[in-house]
C-alpha cells in the first residue's frame, strides 16, 4: 500500500525500514521523548516495526514509513491503528519526523492522505488522536487540523521509562471531514504555490 502527494509518500512499513528509521531516532533522540515504545537500541526499532506489522496482519493497523520525495529518503513514520470495523473508528498517531522536515508540508500531506483514506475508503465515523499532555507542539498541530479537544485521560499509560503520562484526546468526525479536507487542501495549495 502506497499513497503519494506532492512531497510526501506513505509506504507500508517493512522490516527493511528499521535501519533508516532507527538512524533518525539515534541521531535526534528528542523526537522520541513523548512516544510510547522503548527505543534505546536498533533491536527496539525492529520490535516496533514487527509489532506494527503484526497489527497490520490482524487488520487493526496501517503502519507507514514516510518518504520525502525531494530527497527520496525515509524521514519518519505514522499510522492508523486501533481500527474497529464494527465501531467504524480508528486512531491516527505514532507520528514522528526527522527534524529537517518538521514544519514543512510533509505532515500536512500525510494527515490529509491518512484522513482521506480513513473517512472515504474505510468509511469510519470517528478518527481519534491522542498525545502526551506535556507535548504542546503536537497539541497545536492537532488543533490546526481542526480536531476537537475532548479532554484529558489521566494516567493513560506508563511509558517504558516508568513515567505515567496523561493523554490529551482529540477527534474528527465524518460530518466534519469535508470542511477539514478543504482547509488542508487550501493550506497545501499555499505551501506549494
Amino acid at each position: 500500500m502506497r499513497f503519494t502527494y506532492k512531497r510526501a509518500t506513505l509506504q507500508l512499513m517493512t522490516l527493511d525500514d528499521d535501519e533508516a528509521l532507527y538512524n533518525i531516532v539515534e541521531t535526534h533522540p528528542k523526537i522520541w521523548t513523548y512516544l510510547i515504545a522503548k527505543m534505546n537500541q536498533p533491536s527496539d526499532m525492529s520490535n516496533y516495526i514487527s509489532s506494527a506489522l503484526s497489527d497490520y496482519e490482524r487488520g487493526a493497523a496501517l503502519p507507514f514509513t514516510v518518504i520525502d520525495q525531494a530527497t527520496q529518503s525515509i524521514v519518519g513514520s505514522t499510522r492508523l491503528y486501533n481500527l474497529s470495523k464494527e465501531q467504524r473508528t480508528v486512531e491516527l498517531g505514532h507520528t514522528w519526523y526527522h527534524p529537517k522536515v518538521q514544519r514543512t508540508s510533509i505532515n500536512t500531506e500525510c494527515k490529509l492522505m491518512l484522513l482521506h483514506y480513513a473517512f472515504e475508503t474505510l468509511e469510519v465515523i470517528r478518527v481519534q488522536i491522542k498525545t502526551d499532555l506535556r507535548n504542546s507542539t503536537a497539541q497545536k498541530a492537532i488543533e490546526r487540523l481542526g480536531a476537537t479537544k475532548e479532554g484529558i485521560l489521566r494516567n493513560e499509560r506508563q511509558l517504558p521509562n516508568g513515567y505515567i503520562r496523561d493523554a490529551v484526546v482529540y477527534s474528527l468526525l465524518d460530518r466534519e471531514w469535508p470542511d477539514v479536507k478543504r482547509r488542508l487542501e487550501k493550506k497545501l495549495e499555499k505551501k506549494h504555490s
